[in-house]
């Protein structure tokens, strides 16, 4: 098996702690998360114009990373090279990484646009993006640009046959042969069995003359033998991985996430724990949720469902719902009119029964959820309070319900305010939230816990006490949007921050936020309750919750760093 690093490529000359340390004081924002492509270009070359042979090395590594992870990306390509310039100044030898990278960058000069490439792929008929795409995937002059613009939006369209097809009608130049076998074992990773994948990893950089991908390929096999239940071998490939890539945030939170257990609620602690999700006009869905909920061990919590003002049967299909659980477990709630979302959570929370509970756990309509996902989210939540802590959410991982296995959200974390692109173009946005994941699709970064300054709405538990010191939901967020992400930052504001709960992964049948909004009038809606979101908050608190969102991820990793140190 190939080293995770090609030869002769920098190296650190200290300890992952140590490392930690001088992240923090040069590129404070590395702790954030490196799979977001803008922070990761941005931290990457900051790295490798510091001067300093530690932080050049995590850079130049972060390039490599971030190429290997989507390798027909032109501005990863021209990072990596960049890099390889700075400590391989010479002409590259045949079949070295720079020398592929270059043929590489030749091979796509002349990209399609991506609205060209958009236009065929968006009628989702896998047929027609065959007939439209395959003749220009054909030209040998063009081929292998016109698969670097459609390879994303042909993984997202879920159809590993037109994937297939078109890594075979691409003609593909001798030198740029391993990218065909990179890609290749990405959509096995994506559509096959565990045991499938494991197989195709084995063809990247066969043969090759350098290794090209040798960090991603080590970590995709680790990720499917943890997938197999082989837990140690996985680990101790994964190990191994962040052992040649200590700078990796993701790769250490993973491994030390592997290395102890996460805590589970204590026996009857999910007794103090009211189950809450609300409903309009979505019978199937929410019939589906709770017949998913119905599988799963709830030990012995309560679960309370509004239907709010549905006119479809949603309600008649929560009463039927009752027959899936032990008597008296699944309560329906039924108002007469849709009073919006804030409301309708307010309304369960209003419960006396809810009330006396120590914890209110709100699911969406639309999820589909992992056997022991309750007594995880309490368990990381007793958990922090063992460690001092004082959270006032615990959420989850928020994935697709469909292959390919993509990320809806992970840990939200916030930048300062002020930073960041404009929602409106006469102000800065002070609520500057940094979308971790990015919408990426899920190769198991993730599965790590850790501080938050906000977790998803889609599934999240929340401390009662918390909720009678601060608040519930505000109204003025009605009828949707933004209502969950103010009442996690009035709780940042107030000290009582939120736990991403990683290993726990809820699927998400259907997505939110303004890539949903249809018309001028939904988007209107969403614009319109950003702006007010942008109103409650001072800059100076924000701020501060940014800062203190900061340190509690190095103080995070540093006390990770040192356990997988054994220190």
């Amino acid at each position: 098996m190939a080293r995770p690093l090609p030869p002769g490529f920098p190296t650190l000359s200290i300890a992952p702690p140590a490392l930690a340390d001088k992240l923090m004081l040069a590129l404070p924002q590395w702790c954030l998360g490196l799979e977001e492509p803008g922070l990761a270009r941005h931290l990457a070359a900051r790295a490798l114009l510091s001067g300093d042979a530690d932080l050049f090395a995590s850079g130049a590594g972060l390039a490599l990373w971030s190429w290997q992870r989507a390798p027909l990306e032109p501005g990863r390509i021209v990072l990596l090279l960049e890099a390889l310039a700075a400590f391989s100044p010479s002409s590259p030898p045949p079949g070295s990484l720079a020398d592929f990278l270059n043929r590489l960058q030749s091979s796509l000069a002349g990209q399609p646009e991506p609205d060209e490439v958009a236009g065929l792929l968006a009628t989702g008929d896998t047929a027609l993006a065959v007939r439209l795409l395959l003749p220009r995937l054909r030209d040998p002059s063009q081929g292998v640009a016109w698969l670097a613009s459609a390879w994303d939006g042909m993984l997202r369209l879920g159809s590993p046959d037109l994937c297939a097809a078109a890594l075979s009608a691409c003609p593909w130049p001798e030198a740029l042969v391993p990218l065909r076998a990179r890609l290749a074992a990405e959509l096995s990773f994506h559509f096959d069995a565990p045991e499938t994948a494991l197989l195709a990893l084995d063809e990247v950089d066969a043969g090759a003359g350098e290794n090209l991908f040798g960090a991603w390929a080590a970590y995709l096999r680790a990720e499917l033998l943890l997938r197999l239940g082989r837990a140690e071998t996985g680990r101790a490939l994964l190990a191994g991985v962040f052992a040649s890539l200590p700078w990796h945030t993701h790769l250490g939170l993973k491994l030390h996430a592997l290395s102890s257990p996460p805590p589970m609620a204590r026996p009857g602690a999910a007794a103090d724990a009211a189950i809450l999700l609300y409903s309009w006009n979505k019978a199937d869905l929410v019939r589906q949720t709770l017949e998913s909920l119905a599988g799963t061990d709830i030990a012995g919590a309560r679960i309370w469902a509004l239907d709010n003002g549905s006119t479809d049967g949603t309600g008649e299909a929560m009463e039927a719902a009752k027959a899936l659980f032990p008597p008296d477990v699944l309560n329906v709630v039924r108002v007469p009119v849709n009073i919006g979302a804030p409301a309708a959570r307010n309304w369960l929370l209003s419960l006396p029964e809810v009330r006396a509970r120590a914890w209110a756990v709100f699911l969406d309509d639309d999820v589909l959820l992992p056997q022991a996902w309750l007594s995880r989210l309490l368990g990381a939540g007793m958990a922090d309070d063992l460690s001092g802590g004082r959270c006032g959410a615990v959420g989850c991982r928020i994935v697709s319900a469909s292959l390919p296995t993509g990320l809806q959200s992970a840990d939200y974390q916030l930048f300062p305010p002020g930073r960041g692109a404009r929602t409106f173009e006469d102000r800065p946005d002070l609520v500057n939230v940094f979308d971790n994941c990015s919408g990426g699709l899920d190769v198991g970064l993730f599965s790590y816990t850790r501080p938050a300054v906000h977790v998803s709405g889609c599934c999240h538990a929340l401390r009662t006490s918390v909720l009678a010191e601060l608040g519930g939901f505000d109204i003025a967020f009605s009828p949707t949007q933004f209502d969950d992400l103010e009442r996690d930052l009035r709780s940042a504001v107030a000290g009582r921050g939120a736990v991403y709960c990683g290993d726990v992964a809820v699927a998400h049948v259907q997505h939110s936020s303004l890539a949903k909004a249809k018309g001028p009038a939904a988007i209107g809606q969403v614009m319109g309750n950003k702006l007010k979101l942008e109103g409650k908050f001072a800059q100076a608190e924000l701020a501060a919750v940014s800062g203190a969102g900061l340190a509690a991820l190095w103080a995070d990793m540093a006390a990770k760093w040192a356990e997988l140190a054994g220190g």
